[in-house]
């Protein structure tokens, strides 16, 4: 196994949503050609206990996945090498398949286009944390579900 590279960065960390009910900690991938919007979701992600890597372009983003599972692909959709819809179509033929949100500005029919090939939520651009957060729990908790489901 190849050590991870060097852009990914760990906040390990257990927390409780309330009493009774722990929150879902994930391994998380942001894909986007923006350091400052990297920066952004990864701040706000690893303040919520995920662990988060990042990738500056698609290639660098699949050279990421070959050495590490990731349990969501957070991805923009204007990216340097790879259209974001292409690196949709890539990551669905990833085993394990991750949960793939695109976050982007690129407007309603593009993200339409996203969900289409396979993008489970779609967010427009700019990004609030409280939004970035329900996204993602809403997506963890669907993909539990689906996996929890599946026969074994």
């Amino acid at each position: 196994m190849e050590p991870w590279p060097l852009r990914c960065y760990y906040a390990v960390a257990w927390r409780w949503a309330s009493d009774t009910e722990a929150m879902i900690v994930a391994h998380i991938l942001i894909v986007d050609d923006e350091a400052s919007d990297r920066l952004l979701l990864q701040r706000i992600l690893e303040r919520h206990g995920h662990e988060v890597c990042t990738a500056a372009d698609g290639v660098e983003a699949l050279l990421n996945l070959r050495t590490q599972a990731s349990d969501l692909v957070i991805t923009d959709l204007q990216l340097p090498d790879i259209h974001g819809l292409e690196l949709i179509s890539l990551l669905r033929d990833q085993s394990p398949r991750p949960i793939i949100v695109v976050v982007s500005g690129t407007g309603p029919d593009q993200l339409a286009i996203a969900k289409a090939l396979g993008a489970q939520l779609t967010l427009n651009k700019p990004v609030y944390a409280e939004q970035l957060m329900a996204m993602v729990e809403q997506a963890l908790a669907s993909g539990a579900r689906s996996a929890g489901s599946e026969p074994e």
